[in-house]
């Protein structure tokens, strides 16, 4: 579930929170906690579709079960608790599991269902997927939770409460691990075996790869700051941000170090960071300033690689 963005992005954030707090002590363990905390909310926000599945679903029996239920009481329209992602998902992965044995979920959580239960049920393509004609596909089924996933949640004032409460990287991690759940979500089939566990690492070669590139950029960090302070005007170099340092920093270390990653692969990956967490200007100025270091470096011999 780690995959190598992630990686990216959480050596940019702890490699700023380094060089700010000029503290390099517990830094592994820092970078490991950060990473854990990203499996979490994987297995959280996927084990999240069953919970409010099953939250609406003990409404509906609560309903049957008044003293004077109504017609719509005693028949319900099902649709929604029918649905084969979330069904998927509570049989075959170990979502809801791994968040209970890490106390992830609680029994107090009903608030927070009933909130994203109220948002859903206010959508117009809900109500069209609640009243269609047919019985809904599986695609059809995967389209409504990849709507909640992608304009819901990140709207949810009640999840933004629980997630700070639960961890405190979970706030900052929210966009990131949603992009990566809908992706996966996306690609599912009805007759698939499993969902992908939100297991630390995919392989050893990306956990090697985490550890490395976090260790390189604390330690090329000043270098490279020096690097890039010295082929632009000082009055550009004293107003460049210090994230777009660390990005920088982090992607020429990766090109110097990673000699199987190709140039333009990790150039591409910054550059998108620069757009997050700066803006398009900032990737601009930084695919320049990185492309005359490379050349540079390729001019010297320091890196042989295309």
């Amino acid at each position: 579930m780690i995959n190598r963005l992630l990686i990216r992005i959480k050596t940019v954030q702890l490699v700023y929170a380094c060089v700010q707090s000029q503290e390099r002590l517990y830094a592994d363990e820092k970078l490991r906690e950060s990473l854990e905390a990203t499996q979490k909310l994987y297995n959280y926000l996927l084990a999240l579709i069953v919970k409010v599945t099953d939250y609406r679903r003990k409404q509906i029996l609560a309903a049957k079960g008044k003293f004077l239920p109504t017609e719509e009481d005693l028949n319900p329209n099902t649709r929604f608790v029918d649905n084969k992602l979330a069904r998927m998902i509570s049989e075959k992965s170990e979502a809801v599991d791994f968040c209970e044995r890490e106390g992830l979920t609680s029994d107090f959580d009903t608030e927070l269902y009933r909130s994203i239960l109220e948002a859903i049920g206010q959508t117009e393509s809900f109500e069209q997927y609640m009243t269609q004609r047919e019985t809904p596909t599986f695609n059809e089924d995967k389209e409504l939770w990849l709507e909640i996933l992608t304009t819901i949640i990140p709207q949810c004032d009640k999840l933004d409460e629980v997630l700070e409460e639960r961890d405190i990287y979970w706030n900052d991690d929210l966009t990131t691990v949603l992009n990566t759940l809908t992706r996966i979500i996306k690609r599912l089939k009805a007759d698939d075996e499993m969902i992908p566990a939100g297991k630390l690492f995919q392989n050893a070669e990306d956990e090697t790869f985490a550890l490395e590139l976090f260790h390189h950029t604390l330690e090329d960090f000043y270098d490279n700051v020096k690097l890039i302070d010295a082929i632009t005007p000082n009055w550009e170099a004293e107003r460049i941000a210090m994230m777009d340092k660390v990005i920088m920093s982090c992607a020429l270390t990766e090109i110097r170090h990673f000699t199987d990653i190709p140039v333009a692969v990790s150039m591409n990956e910054y550059l998108e960071l620069e757009k997050h967490y700066s803006s398009a200007k900032s990737a601009s100025f930084a695919n320049g300033v990185i492309d005359k270091i490379v050349k540079q470096w390729r001019a010297d011999g320091v890196i042989f690689k295309k």
